[in-house]
């Protein structure tokens, strides 16, 4: 819905806008390109998609970088749980060739808490890996790291020149967007000021 709802936005302001996802090592790539009917073939296109699988988020974000064909936005949608240094090293590439990029960080309200009762089987949904944890005995120890995962991918971002927004599984989409695009421009805005000015008294 996020990846819909940014493609719909961008596109309604005359861009040309692009998709690229992986499932199970394969890579589709829809190229960037304006106009409705274009558009409405992309929504299309993630409404089909169905995760599964692991991806390899370095490589995926290194090939939509190389398809650009000019200076863009690069929005990544995930919950950067995979090979988070190669992920932050990637992204900063990307941004050190001149484009812009936004870390957009998906995280459901169970993984941030680990709020259950009792004995739980977990599965993983990418390995299938199944285990029998007790919340009662781990949540502390989880919600902690769960903390310091977070913060790092902020810092990360923050120290990489990438934009970066949490966003919450059972918050209202249309809300979370609402509220990233007006902070993404409100920064925008004070970045450019300077520059602004710097260059008018040249």
């Amino acid at each position: 819905m996020i990846a819909a709802a940014l493609a719909y936005l961008a596109s309604e302001q005359g861009h040309a806008v692009g998709l690229m996802t992986m499932s199970d090592g394969k890579l589709a790539y829809v190229p960037a390109r304006g106009g409705r009917p274009h558009l409405r073939a992309l929504l299309a296109r993630i409404d089909r998609l169905v995760p599964s699988g692991t991806w390899d988020p370095a490589r995926t974000i290194a090939r939509g970088e190389q398809l650009l064909q000019r200076r863009g936005v690069v929005m990544v949608i995930s919950d950067f749980y995979d090979d988070e240094d190669a992920t932050r090293r990637e992204m900063r590439h990307v941004v050190q060739r001149g484009h812009d990029v936004a870390m957009l960080q998906l995280v459901s309200r169970p993984e941030m808490e680990l709020s259950f009762a009792g004995q739980v089987e977990i599965e993983d949904l990418e390995s299938g890996e199944r285990r029998l944890i007790d919340p009662a005995t781990t949540a502390a120890r989880y919600r902690s790291r769960m903390a310091a995962f977070l913060d790092r991918c902020r810092g990360g971002a923050l120290r990489d020149g990438v934009d970066y927004a949490l966003f919450m599984t059972d918050a209202p989409p249309q809300a979370a967007l609402r509220d990233y695009l007006l902070r993404r421009e409100r920064r925008s805005a004070t970045h450019a000021a300077p520059r602004a000015n710097s260059a008018s008294g040249r």
